[in-house]
């Protein structure tokens, strides 16, 4: 990023990050987009598929498991293929280097932890986790990375209940303590970056707003401007994988490069 495109706070100075200044970053399906993982949403989106929108729900899922995890194995197939690019990177090699740094992501692929990246708020779960379909089932969600599962459909081995992957369907809620701890840090943050996501997906293009109400200086980042970049300090147009390492160079003074 050129010394003309530094970002400023209402100051003379270019803005500098401190190892105590606490960064959120704010993930969407965008950044995941560069490393070649379909969207969800979008003119191309998988959920344009009004067929696919049906078997997202805990009801659509138990009415045809075969095929729900059909249509997961293809996701997760797709995934595990998939690398973390340089914007995954850029915010890793940020908390690597000591800067407080917390990743709340939409994202269900992991590519923030493959990348190095420690602290990871997943507001809608993961497809590397499974769960029992049945609520009142005592079993815990667990780690699988199976491509594909060697079961099919897989069932509980303490109900009986059909298994599915730990995310959130539609008509589900977020996990209560997921979003608690997302906006306990929103609300500490200095520094709140945007990143590839459409801002129109809630609660979590809230937290940019509640970023905003409570003082943190917001950057977005994303190929182009989204119902949330009138409230930002800063809006970077251009593929995330480009720009994020040059924004994570440019706070640090250049200290940290990927």
């Amino acid at each position: 990023m050129s010394s003309d495109e530094s970002l400023y706070a209402g100051k003379s100075e270019p803005l500098r990050l401190r190892k105590d200044t606490k960064v959120t970053v704010l993930s969407g399906a965008g950044i995941s987009a560069e490393s070649g993982i379909p969207t969800f949403r979008g003119e191309d989106g998988l959920w344009q598929d009004e067929n696919l929108v049906k078997i997202a729900t805990p009801r659509g899922f138990l009415a045809d498991p075969e095929r729900g995890w059909r249509f997961y194995n293809e996701r997760r197939s797709n995934m595990a293929a998939c690398d973390p690019n340089p914007a995954h990177k850029a915010i890793a090699a940020l908390e690597r280097a000591g800067y407080d740094v917390v990743v709340i992501t939409q994202n269900i692929d992991r590519l923030h932890q493959r990348a190095g990246s420690a602290r990871v708020l997943e507001l809608h779960g993961t497809v590397w986790s499974i769960k029992c379909s049945n609520s009142r089932c005592t079993s815990e969600p667990f780690e699988n990375h199976d491509v594909p599962l060697k079961i099919d459909p897989p069932v509980c081995e303490i109900c009986g209940a059909y298994l599915r992957p730990n995310v959130v369907f539609f008509e589900e809620m977020l996990d209560p303590e997921v979003v608690a701890e997302a906006d306990r840090r929103t609300k500490q943050s200095d520094i709140f970056l945007v990143v590839g996501t459409s801002g129109v997906v809630y609660p979590a293009a809230g937290f940019a707003q509640i970023a905003r109400a409570f003082g943190a200086y917001l950057v977005e980042l994303n190929i182009e401007t989204t119902p949330l970049s009138y409230i930002c300090d800063k809006t970077i147009l251009g593929p995330c994988g480009q720009m994020l390492p040059e924004l994570v160079s440019d706070l640090t003074g250049g200290e940290v490069r990927i």
